[in-house]
């Protein structure tokens, strides 16, 4: 099976989630220079449980306001459009893609630590350096790994062969699938990013989190995404071994080269920002 061939199958599966049309149209708004708050606010307000949602989000220690916000349109004035997007988009998509049944080597809950926590790294690592939006670095730390979830669910088969060669050979997930399939799971999250009308800085940083590539839209944000999932990956919180990051590249240990040295001073100190996230994210879906 070529790219083209798989990407065709992906296309004519009609249980794949898709994103709310709340979601679409708030997209589509952010692209208007000529949207304002009340008609943001009046599309999101059509949609009560997204309301309660958003709001128990704004409210939530993730963004640690002193008072209360109690409605969209004073969320939409303190925080933006693009943080509203960002936080609609977050629970919507963590919602939509909870209910997966689990599958050996994929366990949906574990999935979406681990994607939070690249979200929460990546958040951080933007309002450090000041390379690029936090929300957008945290939405696309979220959605990296989301082709996951489309193999292990819709091309059961080639994640189980992905799976034991992880195993057996004890490679990446990212390595096994060079050597078995047409196309890896960050491909298949770009290809997806991209159908739900994303930003393309969003798809090119969510496409390329493991090859780097320097002919994206915005490669500050894709080098932060790549090194915050090498940091989740490799960094554990409770060792006192050094993490190793030779799977970093080198541009983004050049770029990022203070916060990669320093990963041991400051990545035990986000630990409770990343279990707070986890917190309220699944328990909201």
């Amino acid at each position: 099976m070529d790219p083209q061939t798989f990407f065709k199958k992906l296309d004519r599966i009609p249980d794949i989630p898709t994103l709310p049309t709340i979601v679409i149209k708030v997209n589509k708004m952010l692209q208007d220079y000529d949207a304002s708050i009340k008609k943001l606010s009046e599309i999101i307000e059509k949609d009560q449980a997204m309301v309660t949602r958003t709001l128990k989000l704004v409210n939530s220690t993730f963004y640690g306001f002193s008072s209360k916000i109690t409605n969209i349109n004073h969320a939409v004035i303190i925080l933006g459009f693009n943080t509203i997007r960002n936080a609609i988009v977050s629970v919507s998509i963590i919602k939509a893609f909870s209910g997966e049944k689990t599958l050996e080597g994929f366990e949906i809950r574990d999935f979406w630590k681990h994607s939070i926590a690249v979200a929460v790294t990546s958040r951080h690592l933007s309002e450090q350096t000041k390379l690029d939006s936090p929300d957008d670095c945290f939405v696309a730390g979220l959605l990296h790994d989301i082709g996951k979830v489309i193999l292990s669910q819709h091309f059961t088969e080639l994640f189980t062969q992905v799976w034991h060669t992880v195993k057996e050979n004890g490679v990446s997930f990212y390595e096994a699938e060079q050597k078995l399939l047409p196309v890896n799971h960050a491909q298949i999250a770009g290809y997806l990013t991209k159908k739900w009308q994303f930003p393309e800085s969003l798809v090119d940083s969510i496409t390329h989190h493991h090859a780097v590539r320097e002919s994206v839209s915005s490669l500050d944000q894709l080098l932060i995404v790549h090194t915050a999932d090498s940091l989740v990956n490799k960094y554990k919180a409770d060792s006192e071994i050094p993490p190793r990051l030779s799977s970093i590249d080198p541009e983004a240990k050049r770029v990022l080269f203070r916060q990669v040295e320093t990963v041991s001073d400051w990545f035990p100190n986000i630990a409770t920002e990343i279990e707070s996230a986890c917190e309220f994210f699944l328990k909201e879906s």
